[in-house]
This record gives structure tokens, sequence and C-alpha cells, in this order.
């Protein structure tokens, strides 16, 4: 068992290690300008600059504002798709904000589940239910691991993508730690086991 134990951790760290050092590539070593940034549309780097989702609703509110109805104005028509355009981009934009937050309230739901199995799991391998405890710890740790492996990049708001980034790293560190207080108290409770 112990090298079932050994072999778990080591591929559990792993891969907490590799993706941690991913995050924090792309949250603050990756280029993410271009020199064909000044040559952007106006609406392109007010999504980028927005602070928060209010920011893009009001910048989608004043652009279908300038949106006219087309059956009570006759407007040129490029004028009318130019338009159309700006507001399908924010659209787009606020519904990646939106899929963004959402995927940080399940990343901490589902990490916090795999706390908890991680727990569950330390206690019935303390109460000697080895195969039990064993079996939750390493649920709790593939839970913890799936939901802070990496995202991918997106064009819309990058603020709430750096949110859900910083949010990945700290949570990836934290299972990296639970993870080394786990395999210490395991190998703890193993030795324990064997002098007795």
């Amino acid at each position: 068992m112990r090298t079932l134990q050994k072999t778990l951790f080591i591929i559990a760290l792993l891969t907490l290690l590799t993706q941690t050092i991913r995050h924090l590539y792309v949250r603050w070593v990756e280029p993410t300008s271009s020199v064909l940034d000044k040559y952007e549309e106006p609406v392109k780097e007010g999504i980028k600059k927005a602070n928060s989702l209010d920011d893009l609703v009001k910048q989608y509110d004043e652009a279908r504002k300038k949106t006219p109805d087309a059956q009570s104005q006759i407007v040129d028509p490029m004028t009318i798709s130019g338009r159309n355009s700006e507001t399908e981009l924010l659209k787009t934009a606020i519904q990646e904000w939106e899929a963004k937050t959402k995927e940080i309230f399940e990343m901490r739901f589902f990490w916090g589940c795999g706390l908890i199995l991680l727990l569950s799991g330390l206690l019935c391998y303390k109460r000697l239910y080895l195969w039990s405890g064993l079996t939750l710890i390493t649920t709790g740790v593939a839970e913890m691991i799936w939901w802070t492996c990496p995202a991918f990049r997106w064009g819309g708001a990058s603020r709430e993508f750096d949110k859900l980034l910083t949010n990945k790293i700290v949570l990836s560190l934290m299972s990296i730690i639970l993870l080394m207080f786990t395999s210490l108290l395991v190998e703890r409770l193993n030795s324990t086991r064997t002098k007795l």
C-alpha cells in the first residue's frame, strides 16, 4: 500500500507543480500586447479596460442607444453594421465575463468539496479504514487538481481572466501545501502502525 501511496503522491505533486508554474507564467510573464494594439477599435480598448461587469454593461447600453432603429430612420447601412458589430463585441464580452465569474464560483465550490473529501479521507485513514481513507484522499486531491487546471485565454474582459488565474494560483498553492501535509500525516500514521 505504501508504494501506491507514494505513486499517487508523486503524480499529484507533479501535476500541481507543473500547472502552478503555467499559471504563474500566464498571469505575470506571458506577453499579452501586440504592435497591432494601437490600431484596435475603441470598443475593444474599452472592453480591455473594463474593471467590472457594470463597466461593460454601461458601454453596451451606450452602444445600443447609438444604434438607430432601422425602421424609424433612414441611415447609411455601413454605419448601422459598424454599430451593430460594436454591440455584438460588447455583448460577447459581457457573456464571456459572466462565464468566467461562474467558472470562479464553480472552482471555489468544487475545490472546497475536494478539501472536505480530503479531510474525510484523513479521518477514515486515522480510524484504520485505510482503503476508504486512501480513496477519499485521492478523490479529494483529484478534485482540487481538476478545478485548478489551466484555463484558456479569451478575448473578452482580461481583468476577470486575471482574477480567475489568481484564484487558480492561490488554490493550487494551497493544494500543494495540503498535499505535503497529507503525505506527512499519512507517513506518520503508517510508521505508528508498523511500530505497534
